[in-house]
């Protein structure tokens, strides 16, 4: 263990947490009332103590919020009213620092509570375990508690029961403080305000690095990334993007070299899902990396990559190995699991993607590819410049996928129209071949 970890694990360790979470009738803090409330304290980061209390509403408690938590009327009759057991909540939760998966509801329908009691309302410091997830995984398109325990392995099998979400959610409290210290973190006040400093699919090397670590942390990779290299002012030096799978040896030399000839002042690896996005990434930047050197990186990409494709020199812009019979749209796993992107192939650019949950997104991708599908007939879809040397070796890296049937599925923009069915087929037996191989966020950078 690194001594910043152990500090930042010290740190951490120092502080005290309440995670709590609340069933209530809705969420009118005039009208509604809790039905039961669930906390849990996290001491040294492990938790250490438990309680729950079902609470008698005193009005009749909603079908839907019955159906929704399984609390029935006749569950709450002969409990406690909340002004019977409020002190004892109150006292609980201490000076602690209070944790909810959703702490912009919880908070202040717990304060309406103690405000209409006539009893001081809490001013603790808080945190939004929900709210901490967009932050440190921001391409996360789902962070409900019972997705985030899914992913983070949490067993949580009573949703919408108040000390189960407060278990769950302390559980993964846990799990962002170990990733919090894993990366570093030397201030309290970064927990409450993670933006741009902890995201688990990034990390930025400054120039007080050394080569050695950066490529220890490369070493480790286990996922497709981008790596760039900037100098002084922010100068874009050049950009690796890798595969890693397969190829990790050689792109670990090239890294190396770069590192070594390059005056770098910030390296950042950021991950991303298919290599693809790795290329779509670099076109970002490419233009910005010098005449020489970004011919040294096309010809490391072609030796790497496509090393039994003939490579052709060509200097027609308009030039394109997709015809009208190659295929329309490009889709591949996306870095999260569940999640997948897809792409126009005239069109690789994040602007025109799209990244959507399958299968529960369906209605969503047939909607998102018949309204390019018609931009094309309509010649309306706006095209992406890519540098013809770029250009070329990403349309036969995607060529030689679809020979190979491995990592992007290539499809006409006709498919969905008459039989949607077979589409979905289609993307099945994909998945079937090319599972997700990511284990994100599970395993980050």
């Amino acid at each position: 263990m690194t001594k910043l970890k152990e500090d930042s694990l010290k740190l951490l360790k120092t502080l005290n947490f309440c995670v709590f979470d609340l069933e209530t009738t809705g969420g009118n803090h005039e009208k509604d009332k809790i039905i039961e409330i669930g906390l849990v304290r996290i001491r040294d980061l492990k938790i250490t103590d438990k309680k729950s209390y079902l609470i008698q509403p005193e009005i009749k408690i909603p079908d839907f919020i019955q159906k929704l938590t399984s609390i029935k009327q006749k569950d709450v009759e002969g409990c406690p009213k909340i002004e019977e057991v409020i002190d004892e909540i109150v006292e609980f939760m201490g000076d602690d620092i209070l944790v909810a998966h959703n702490a912009s509801f919880d908070v202040p329908f717990f304060n309406s509570v103690l405000k209409r009691l006539k009893k001081d309302q809490l001013e603790n410091k808080s945190i939004c375990t929900n709210l901490m997830t967009k932050y440190l995984i921001p391409n996360l398109m789902n962070s409900n508690l019972n997705y985030m325990s899914k992913i983070f392995g949490i067993s949580h099998k009573k949703a919408h029961r108040a000390l189960d979400d407060s278990i769950a959610t302390g559980k993964l409290l846990i799990r962002f403080l170990e990733i919090f210290a894993a990366k570093g973190i030397s201030k309290v006040n970064h927990l409450y305000y993670p933006k741009n400093r902890f995201e688990l699919d990034r990390v930025n090397f400054k120039d007080e690095s050394t080569n050695k670590e950066i490529l220890v942390k490369f070493d480790q990779l286990k996922t497709p990334a981008i790596i760039t290299l900037k100098g002084e002012n922010g100068l874009m030096l050049n950009a690796l993007p890798c595969k890693i799978d397969g190829t990790k040896d050689k792109e670990r030399d090239f890294l190396e070299k770069l590192l070594n000839d390059l005056p770098w002042q910030v390296v950042t690896i950021k991950l991303v899902g298919p290599f693809l996005e790795a290329l779509i990434s670099l076109n970002n930047v490419f233009n910005k990396i010098e005449f020489e050197r970004k011919n040294e990186l096309i010809d490391f990409l072609w030796e790497t990559h496509l090393p039994d494709v003939k490579r052709k020199h060509i200097s027609d812009p308009e030039f394109t190995l997709f015809d009208r019979d190659f295929g329309d749209f490009v889709m591949t796993n996306h870095l999260v699991p569940e999640q997948m992107i897809v792409y126009p192939l005239r069109a690789l650019h994040p602007k025109s993607e799209l990244v959507f949950r399958y299968p529960g997104h369906q209605k969503k991708l047939l909607q998102y590819i018949n309204s390019k599908s018609k931009k094309m007939s309509n010649n309306k879809l706006r095209k992406i410049y890519y540098p013809i040397i770029l250009k070329n070796f990403i349309e036969n890296y995607i060529n030689d996928c679809k020979k190979t049937k491995k990592d992007l599925l290539v499809f006409k923009k006709g498919v969905t129209k008459n039989s949607p069915d077979n589409f979905f087929s289609e993307i099945d037996s994909f998945l079937s071949q090319n599972p997700n191989p990511y284990n994100y966020p599970n395993e980050y950078i």
